[in-house]
Formats: C-alpha cells, structure tokens, sequence
C-alpha cells in the first residue's frame, strides 16, 4: 500500500511539473455526494424548533471525495481518488480509494456531458472503519467558467462489499455537486 501511494505521488509530481501546454492535462477534483431517504421523524413534534418536522426526505449518507484527474485525449479521462463515506442508517464509515474512467458523451466548447466508473477497495484505518471492494459508475456534467475552474454536477450508484456486513453490499444512488481545479 505504501508503495502504490509512492508511486502515484512521484508520478503525479512529474505530470504536473511537464505541463507546458496551454491544454492542460492534469486536474484537481474534489466533490460533495449525498443520498436521500424517508424522514423517520416526518410529522413528529421537535421540542427544539417548537413545531412538526415537516421535510419528508433526509440526508442518509454523505460522501466526499477528492483527487487527480488525467486527460488521456478529447474522449477519455482517467484518475486516482480517495475519498470519506458516512452512512447514518447502518451506521458505517468507509474511505474508498479507486481508479476513476471518464468517457466523454457529449462536449460543448468546455462543457463536458461525462459517463463515469471506477473500481477500488475501502481502506481500513482502525476499528470505525470497513474493509471491502468499491464500485462505483454514473453519469455527471462538468461546466465551465471564465475562471480556472469548472463546477461539476453528478449523479452516481456506489456499491460497497462490505465484510462482515448483512447481506454483503451496501448499495446507494447519490446527487452531487463539486469542482474541478484547471
């Protein structure tokens, strides 16, 4: 493990000091997913605000996720992440780390209409933590700006093998918005 993160810093490290292009290759991602569900407590009475909740879905799980991405050329776009996944119900915490592919669907000026994939493992750090495979594919939007960046819009399914988990997979489709560093 330690090697591979080695390897990918040096070779990160040499891509970024090669860039001579004004077309740049590498970039620095970094977005925020979240699913939804059922409120539990709809209709319920909250002592704390003083009336009902009245929001029938909530936030179930949260991810964040950051990394570098690579263009290979003007369709594909491949990358290393690594990211944090908390789910309140199970209550899970899980650090994918994963090779990402982006294929490129449709491409205005610098708007890129993207399908998207990758495939990993979950890292485990200590006891809070699990271990298992990562998948991940979906589909997402990167617009750009007159500014060095792009804002970035997807919607993803995540499949977590979890082990030791019930039923083995934790499975969920999750919207999220980021930004992509030039």
């Amino acid at each position: 493990m330690k090697r591979l993160i080695l390897i990918s810093l040096l070779f990160s490290t040499l891509l970024v000091f090669s860039q001579k292009e004004k077309n740049q290759k590498l970039n620095y991602n970094f977005t925020v997913n979240a699913t939804f569900g059922h409120n539990d407590h709809f209709g319920e009475y909250d002592e704390y605000t003083d009336e009902k909740d009245k929001s029938f879905f909530a936030i179930k799980s949260v991810f964040v996720r950051t990394g570098l991405d690579i263009k290979i050329n003007k369709l594909f776009t491949t990358g290393i992440n690594i990211g944090i996944d908390t789910h309140t119900d199970p209550n899970i915490i899980a650090i994918p780390y994963y090779l990402d592919t982006k294929i490129t669907i449709s491409q205005l000026d610098d708007d890129v209409f993207y399908f998207g994939g990758g495939v990993g493992k979950l890292l485990k750090l200590g006891k809070a933590f699990e271990k298992g495979d990562y998948y991940k594919f979906g589909i997402g939007y990167h617009i750009s700006t007159d500014k060095a960046h792009k804002f970035i819009l997807n919607l993803d399914f995540h499949q977590k093998n979890i082990l030791g988990f019930e039923g083995g997979r934790l499975q969920s489709l999750s919207l999220g918005m980021g930004m992509l560093f030039l």
